[in-house]
């Protein structure tokens, strides 16, 4: 693997040479301001339906059409994160990035994050891994010669974590996880403090919402029984979970789920190559997220910065053409592994 932009400490955790912006070294800055930004997209994105084993589906938008992707050309999934899409400041810009790096890149919208409201009750959540493979497994007999790597933000990069450390064979030649939260009890408890209850609040909201809808378009067949009043009421994350998550989802309880679905925990049988980039500031959690590089496996490369923020990862002297820093650093990790093909 390239290390033209880092320093060295061990084998699988090496410190990121990544610099913020000079205007932008506050951890809340560093996650808001990237998404005031014009968020280029040179590509036609080309949408269709992928249809589940259980009955259900999920929405995909792709940055060429399937029938114009070239024998062997790199296929790189993006994964978004809690409440997502494609027109997710991150997303659309990650895949610009990769499209002008003459690549194929798409996105899987999770259960209920597209435009149409999903046929089954049970949701998307940052341990549901059954979808991702099921789609992967897809493009792997589709393009059978193209190889196929992942990108994964926040939950999409949890779900990622949890998606290469379960599949020996994951099918993916490398795999990037960005502000991934892999303590999800911590991140659900750091969320709720500070100024951070405002990007909580943005999320619940959120979360309620599609919740909201999905009862009143399953009626009757919704499995728990809680009336949109009550769904309203949700203020927290934990309680979101306790409420709605867990009990859809086969769970015992909130806690339960947290602990099953965390992506630490699978990081020590991962054998696909893959980079996890992670700043000690990001206001979504604490530094008690990040692995220790006992926990990690030898296929694992742990790279922390000290900024960055939530998905941030602003770098550049000009304020008027910023740095996505993040961007380059996955280009430069998936064109590490082209070159150093398993």
């Amino acid at each position: 693997m390239s290390i033209n932009s880092l320093t060295k400490q061990s084998d699988l955790q090496i410190k990121s040479k990544f610099k913020p912006a000079w205007w932008l070294k506050n951890r809340h800055l560093q996650t808001i301001v990237p998404r005031l930004y014009p968020v280029p997209c040179d590509f036609r994105v080309w949408h269709n339906q992928f249809d589940l084993s259980d009955g259900d589906f999920v929405e995909i938008s792709w940055s060429r059409h399937t029938n114009d992707i070239e024998p062997e050309q790199p296929i790189v999934l993006v994964l978004h994160g809690l409440e997502g899409s494609i027109d997710s400041f991150y997303a659309k810009r990650m895949m610009n990035a990769l499209y002008n790096n003459k690549w194929t890149s798409v996105l899987m919208h999770f259960r209920g994050c597209g435009n149409q409201t999903n046929r089954k009750a049970q949701t998307y959540h940052s341990g549901q891994t059954t979808d991702v493979a099921e789609f992967i497994q897809y493009l792997k007999q589709r393009f059978p010669n193209n190889p196929i790597y992942a990108v994964g933000f926040s939950l999409g990069g949890n779900v990622l974590t949890k998606y290469v450390g379960e599949n020996e064979n994951s099918l993916l030649e490398g795999a990037v996880v960005i502000s991934a939260p892999l303590d999800l009890a911590i991140c659900a408890d750091a969320i709720g403090h500070g100024f951070a209850t405002v990007y909580e609040k943005y999320l619940v909201d959120k979360l309620v919402n599609s919740t909201c809808k999905k009862i009143d378009y399953l009626q009757d067949s919704f499995p728990i029984k809680l009336k949109i009043d009550d769904v309203k009421n949700i203020k927290t994350l934990v309680e979101f979970d306790e409420k709605i998550t867990a009990p859809l989802n086969g769970f015992e309880s909130g806690l339960d789920y947290y602990q099953k679905a965390s992506g630490n925990q699978f990081l020590k049988s991962c054998q696909t190559r893959t980079l996890i980039i992670h700043a000690e500031d990001d206001p979504f959690m604490t530094k008690e997220v990040i692995p220790t590089t006992d926990m990690l496996s030898d296929y694992v490369t742990l790279e922390v910065s000290h900024h960055g923020g939530h998905v941030g990862f602003l770098a550049g002297n000009n304020p008027f053409n910023p740095e996505f820093w993040a961007e380059t650093r996955t280009v430069e990790f998936i064109q590490s592994l082209i070159a150093t093909p398993k």
